[in-house]
């Protein structure tokens, strides 16, 4: 064998040496701060700018597993009107491709803000940009998934309270964003009250599965975030994709969906790919009460074996998924998408939420729901 002279040598030291440079810059790479781009003409405003509302910025630092050697940064918006002492939290969790904007949409909020419409009625909003995403710190794309996104939120939920005394957590998700809810109140479920799921079945829709092969894009390559975003497992959708995918148009403000295009965020491949675990009987052991609203026109989650159009036909492929403890409630909304929050009729969908959250959770400060949800057989207390 051929004697490697000293230059080999030194050339894969420093080879190693960036590689090794590179990898660990990968893992605490930072968050990509955007500002909120608007369509001309619009002006965009988020819930810190709602009258009467106190909203301050919270960076957590969290793993991604137990034990881990490194933290990495969340990044949030916790608000309120009035103290934060004795209300509900809800804890709002955006779904793939989503960040903070979903829950707090910048365009005609009074409209379209869910956080506003949750703080009109007496609760506290932690709205944040999840791992991945936005603010926050962006680890591997391949180290992200269901179960480790479900640990952050367990670690958020945790650290928030331990700076106030809030009455009680409600989770609130969206899409991936449910998956994550559903990972997180099984393996935590003395941290929530209740848990709201949206644009969530536990089915998958072929043509969307399709439509998701050619749909997007390689976030370090191209979109908003090239150049900025070094790790090539993070996708982001296609321009001019999400009117069709996302939405009924009929029931839709062609400005919202201009909004929505113009603030794409990232999906790591791995999340993307660890969804389908939480599609099966997981479901059955949650302990505490849940909520599923459900568009009839979900491009993500109905069709193939699921008919959102025959509405008792979805709430009972849903109620098989779910134990007498849940007192699942289900809703199929008409004429809506998989954006629930983002149609022509957010307002009264963000009814329908804070309806059953003041039954089954109640609102704090002293207010106790007015019809909680006790398992089959359970006395009152």
């Amino acid at each position: 064998m051929a004697r490697r002279s000293k230059k080999f040598y030194v050339f894969w030291s420093l080879t190693g040496f960036v590689a090794l440079a590179l990898l660990f810059g990968s893992l605490k790479s930072g968050g990509l701060k955007t500002p909120l781009p608007a369509p001309p003409g619009t002006r965009l405003a988020t819930a810190a700018e709602m009258a009467g509302a106190g909203c301050r910025r919270q960076v957590i630092p969290v793993q991604l597993a137990p034990g881990s050697w490194l933290n990495f940064d969340v990044v949030g918006e916790l608000c309120s009107t009035g103290e934060l002492d004795g209300k509900v939290l809800q804890v709002l969790v955006s779904g793939s491709g989503y960040g903070s904007i979903y829950w707090d949409f910048p365009y005609q909020p009074d409209t379209y803000s869910y956080t506003r419409a949750a703080l009109r009625a007496g609760y506290a909003t932690f709205n944040f940009y999840r791992l991945g995403m936005g603010e926050s710190d962006h680890p591997p794309g391949l180290l992200l998934n269901v179960d480790n996104q479900a640990y952050v939120l367990g670690q958020i939920i945790a650290t928030l309270r331990s700076t106030h005394d809030y009455s009680a957590v409600l989770t609130v998700g969206h899409s991936f964003g449910s998956v994550i809810a559903i990972a997180h109140g099984l393996t935590h479920p003395d941290q929530v009250a209740g848990i709201v799921l949206t644009g969530f079945a536990h089915n998958t829709n072929p043509g969307f599965v399709t439509a998701m092969r050619t749909g997007v894009d390689l976030a370090a390559f191209k979109g908003p975030f090239a150049g900025r975003l070094v790790d090539p497992t993070y996708l982001i959708s296609k321009p001019a994709t999400r009117g069709d995918t996302f939405y009924t148009r009929a029931n839709a403000d062609p400005r919202v969906i201009e909004t929505d295009e113009l603030n794409r965020q990232t999906t790591a491949v791995a999340e993307a790919i660890s969804a389908s675990k939480y599609f099966g009987p997981q479901s059955r052991g949650l302990q505490v009460p849940v909520l599923l609203l459900l568009g009839e026109d979900d491009f993500v989650v109905c069709g193939g074996e699921l008919n959102c159009r025959e509405h008792a036909e979805a709430i009972a492929h849903e109620q098989a998924f779910f134990s007498p403890a849940a007192c699942l409630e289900v809703v199929v909304l008409d004429d809506t998408g998989h954006d629930s929050a983002l149609h022509l009729n957010a307002p009264q969908n963000f009814a329908l939420m804070l309806n059953w959250a003041a039954r089954r959770v109640g609102t704090g400060a002293g207010t106790a729901p007015t019809a909680p949800c006790r398992p089959a057989g359970k006395l009152p207390a």
